[in-house]
């Protein structure tokens, strides 16, 4: 009889203390936090599954951003102008840098032989690790989700559909890491 009261109490406090947490927490209503876990996972499902180092830097950047916007919305007062960008541009580059290195990379050539003398800024061969280049590409993109996002929830005063951020963040960041199979990838 004592084990079950005994086990009664263990259970109660497991349950209990996990749900007092929850209940004196808010209802969050920050930037995609299952689009933070959402392409941190695919970032690094990609590694295991061989991906290309471009398209992992694509969702590394984009886990940077996100999270960095997920963050910087949690902040209730604005301490200067653009904070939530600031905050953004901080988290991508506390996200992608210590990265680099452990990302195992390849640099790829980038020809920009487009106009000018040979040697000039336009007339030159760029070599750019693909982690890096692959990471800026996926910071632009999710930031271009993210405003596209906000700006309709503003005309419209509402979204088109449930999780309307995490369909365009996802979406936008596959069309781009097709595009960027296609033309990267030997």
């Amino acid at each position: 009889m004592k084990l079950t009261n005994r086990l009664k109490k263990i259970i109660g406090m497991g349950l209990g203390i996990p749900g007092f947490f929850a209940a004196q927490s808010s209802i969050v209503h920050a930037h995609c936090p299952l689009c933070t876990v959402a392409v941190g996972g695919a970032a690094v499902a990609a590694q295991y599954f061989g991906v290309d180092e471009s398209i992992i830097g694509l969702l590394i950047g984009a886990f940077g951003i996100s999270t960095g916007l997920w963050i910087g919305q949690k902040i209730k007062k604005q301490f200067f102008p653009l904070q939530l960008w600031a905050v953004a541009l901080l988290s991508f580059l506390l996200t992608v840098i210590p990265l680099l290195p452990i990302v195992k990379s390849d640099a790829m050539y980038m020809p920009m032989l487009y106009f000018g003398a040979a040697g000039t800024l336009f007339n030159k061969v760029y070599w750019v690790d693909k982690v890096l280049f692959g990471s800026i590409i996926g910071g632009i993109i999710t930031s271009a989700a993210f405003l596209l996002h906000t700006h309709i929830k503003n005309t419209r005063g509402k979204v088109l559909f449930p999780y309307q951020g995490i369909a365009f963040t996802t979406g936008m960041l596959f069309i781009t890491g097709v595009a960027l199979y296609f033309i990267i990838s030997p």
